[in-house]
């Protein structure tokens, strides 16, 4: 053992008599960095430059072992048998190692952490209570707890495998930490399947370096670790309005005609998306970028038509590069593409190809500075044309051959290409516009900074819509602070078939006009809502007439993500101490005030769970108090609904589209709950507003501004339609 500047350096004896070198380094009060193998200084690949790294401590060497000790958290270093445990500053045990998971013949069910033939493990118990969260989006219940999968990131061909688009390796507890595995490396998972008492993380790699993080509920933890890995940054207002798209529009008339239509229809809309047809190269899931105009004549001026109609154009992008293009030709002649092992092991194979689609295609090597670059001049070359967002699609399929510019070992690359690939589409779209997005599939740790994500190719069932919830929300507790799908699903079962009934694209659509960000698309047939007939248009107009009504409280919401709260998220966000809420994963909060718990299925009832605290029915003004079970029927019309009481709601004006004028009138729903006084702030880009809500027994009282008008407030009753008022005046509840 070795106390140096930052850090302590032990060394441990392996089951074989081997050294085994340990390096221990407190980076914050909460937070402790262990690295177990060779390689202690190598950098790391997804921590951001401000991440912290030194923190106040002090050792304490004891007959037991040591205790590396901060203000906040206590690391135990058990001599006999070797284990780590993590407590925090009152004493009480977060994490501990399981070094003796045991069956009666003495037998492992989980080995102790070790290593083995080019594999490390943690193993580390598990209580009885102990529920998990993260590792990325997947498609399962939220709690962990009972699922083994492995983290490699891979085309799910869907929303029912343990297959995922997105992994990221940061494992939240019930318990009170975190461990973020600082790794690319291919990583498996068995959360307490092989013993109910242990869980086991295992990565092909010559080395473990993990944080062990604490904090008293999920927005500490996640905060903690967005302190390493970076914060998720806001997008621009309108990307919170409505997105038309599908597999694809082929030509500029069908785009011209849907976006006449939509506003025929009043049917508010922002985005209008175009996928791999506008390109020359669109088969195989590869394009060039440059514009197929035999199909697209004069795009700039599409762009432009499109503009004066209220619309932002989104485009579809690959990383990969079609073999026959002139993009490949410059791309292979300036090594900007990934390239083969040749049968010596150098890099002299030629390109690396990336099969499995209609043609093989060549990547682009993002470790390369240059190749960077070379293909963020072709997204800005769109953007500075008027291309409002980039979609950046696939990058799952790296080639298990490849030879990455900078040496990294195809394996290391594979998870960690994602995130290399949207990075350089987010600062392309943050150089040209000032605002960073993206509307990307893939992901890893740290792709919350580069917002926003979707979650990949649902079927078009009922069954597939709540996975695709419970995907959004897994990826929203592994760090991310917005996420979306596709309303409607993407594909038919048989595959043959493509459209939704009506029926289920009214419920889909539904929850996706109140979650965080909302797009409607599919595979051939169309998704605009007038393609599904009445009453399908009529309730989704009124739906995304109430999205736009809400800009202002959901944008607000969008602005406190950077303090770690995600504009939309799972009840165990908010509740953590509440075990019920570890279980609930088919409903979830919009914002600080509304609770959504969409039906999967045409119409009849649902149970819903009501957390801690009063809540009001958003459709009638039924008064409930948490918490407890409720059994809540709905007609095709109505999703239940629930605003918390307390609550102020901000309703703007109706709006085709969300930059259509400013957000005025403002208008604002009181929700009574206890008797005093409460604040809130209410912020865009144009301004930040101040109020303050006074509710007694007999009146409401809200406050505050500056407006330059008299905004109108309604005061909700339980036994009586809203009372109308102003802003300043007090409202007699009576």
């Amino acid at each position: 053992m070795q106390a140096r500047a930052g850090r302590l350096e032990i060394v441990a004896e392996d089951d074989r008599g081997g050294r085994v070198p340990i390096d221990i380094r407190p980076v914050s009060p909460e937070a402790i960095r262990i690295h177990i193998g060779a390689g202690a200084n190598r950098p790391s690949r997804l921590l951001v430059p401000d991440a912290p790294q030194k923190s106040e401590w002090r050792l304490v060497d004891d007959a037991a072992g040591w205790s590396v000790e901060t203000p906040q958290v206590v690391l135990r270093i058990d001599r006999d048998p070797y284990r780590l445990r993590l407590l925090d500053a009152a004493g009480a045990e977060r994490f501990a190692e399981a070094p003796d998971d045991r069956d009666i013949r003495g037998g492992y069910h989980h080995f102790p952490s070790g290593h083995a033939r080019g594999l490390r493990w943690l193993t580390a118990r598990l209580k009885p209570a102990e529920a998990l969260f993260g590792l990325g989006e997947h498609f399962g219940a939220l709690d962990r707890r009972g699922q083994a999968f492995a983290s490699w990131t891979v085309d799910a061909f869907g929303v029912r495998s343990d297959r995922a688009y997105k992994n990221v390796p940061l494992l939240l507890s019930s318990e009170g930490y975190a461990v973020f595995f600082d790794m690319t490396a291919p990583i498996y998972y068995d959360l307490g399947q092989a013993s109910v008492t242990a869980w086991q993380a295992t990565a092909r790699a010559d080395h473990l370096r993990v944080y062990l993080i604490a904090g008293d509920g999920i927005p500490a933890l996640i905060r903690r670790y967005h302190q390493l890995t970076g914060r998720p940054a806001v997008p621009p207002d309108w990307s919170f309005g409505f997105w038309i798209s599908r597999w694809g529009y082929r030509n500029r008339e069908e785009v011209m005609t849907v976006a006449r239509r939509m506003r025929e229809e009043r049917i508010p809309c922002d985005v209008i998306h175009i996928d791999p047809y506008w390109m020359r190269y669109h088969e195989g899931h590869h394009g060039d970028f440059e514009w197929d105009e035999s199909a697209f004549p004069d795009p700039k001026g599409m762009i432009e038509e499109l503009k004066a109609l209220g619309f932002k154009v989104s485009l579809w992008e690959s990383p990969y590069v079609p073999l026959d293009s002139e993009m490949r030709i410059e791309g292979e002649r300036r090594s900007f593409l990934m390239k083969s092992r040749s049968p010596e092991g150098g890099k002299d194979g030629g390109v690396a190809l990336v099969h499995g689609f209609a043609k093989p295609s060549a990547a682009v090597d993002f470790t390369n500075p240059e190749a960077v670059e070379w293909f963020k001049a072709k997204n800005e070359r769109l953007l500075k044309m008027g291309v409002a967002v980039m979609k950046p699609d696939f990058a799952e399929d790296l080639p298990g051959d490849s030879v990455a510019y900078d040496g990294t070992p195809t394996e290391q690359l594979h998870n960690l290409y994602p995130l290399l690939y949207q990075r350089a589409v987010f600062e392309s779209t943050q150089a040209v516009h000032g605002y960073g997005l993206i509307w990307g599939r893939s992901g890893y740790a740290g792709s919350q900074r580069y917002p926003v994500h979707w979650g990949g190719d649902p079927a078009c069932t009922f069954d597939d819509m709540a996975a695709s919830l419970r995907g959004a929300l897994s990826w929203i507790l592994s760090g991310a602070a917005f996420a979306s799908f596709d309303m409607g699903g993407f594909f038919g079962i048989p595959v043959v078939t493509d459209p939704p009934t009506p029926e289920l694209y009214v419920r889909w659509s539904q929850m996706g006009l109140l979650f965080s960000h909302a797009r409607a698309h599919g595979h051939t047939a169309p998704r605009e809502p007038w393609a599904y007939g009445e009453p399908a248009l009529s309730i989704f107009r009124r739906y995304a007439q109430l999205r736009y009504r809400l800009l202002p409280y959901l944008y607000a919401a969008a602005r406190r993500v950077p303090d770690g709260i995600p504009l939309a998220r799972p009840l165990v966000y908010d509740w953590p101490s509440d075990p019920t809420t570890y279980h609930v994963d088919d409903e979830y909060l919009l914002g600080p005030d509304l609770l959504v718990a969409p039906m999967f299925k045409p119409r009849g009832s649902r149970d819903v769970y009501l957390p801690a605290g009063g809540w009001y029915d958003y459709w009638t003004d039924r008064r409930l108090d948490g918490p407890q079970w409720i059994r809540y029927e709905a007609e095709l019309e109505t999703i239940p609904l629930f605003v918390r009481a307390g609550a102020v709601l901000p309703v703007g004006p109706d709006l085709q589209y969300a930059n259509e004028r400013r957000w005025d009138p403002l208008s604002f729903d009181v929700y009574p709950g206890v008797n005093g006084e409460s604040e809130m702030e209410l912020s865009d880009d144009h301004r930040q507003l101040h109020f303050k809500l006074t509710v007694d027994r007999e009146r409401v009282l809200l406050e505050g501004g500056p407006l330059a008008y008299e905004a109108e407030v309604r005061a909700h009753r339980t036994d009586g339609a809203p009372v109308a008022g102003a802003i300043g005046r007090p409202i007699l509840l009576a």
